[in-house]
């Protein structure tokens, strides 16, 4: 059985893969709008598996939105992402 997390990264990732911004913020607002998933949502994973997959992509301005909205996560979940942002760099440059 598929967990939330991987449900909803599994339909972020086609708005990534074509580049389409626009209807990436589009559905992250509708998540963000919805609160009834029936569980607690563990957004700091999506954060991380879709920012990863956008710099594997080479999909630099979708990560450059996504830095907008890791400025709105609380700061403990900041500090636990943090060591992403390296990599993720490195996928854009490789």
């Amino acid at each position: 059985m598929t967990s939330i997390e991987e449900q909803i990264i599994s339909q972020i990732k086609p708005f990534i893969n074509t580049g389409n911004l626009q209807g990436l913020k589009d559905l992250w607002v509708e998540y963000s709008n919805y609160t009834d998933f029936g569980k607690e949502i563990a957004w700091d994973f999506v954060f991380k598996k879709i920012y990863l997959h956008a710099a594997l992509k080479k999909q630099k301005e979708i990560c450059q939105w996504l830095d907008t909205i890791f400025t709105q996560l609380n700061p403990v979940t900041q500090v636990a992402l943090r060591q992403m942002f390296a990599y993720a760099r490195h996928l854009l440059q490789k």
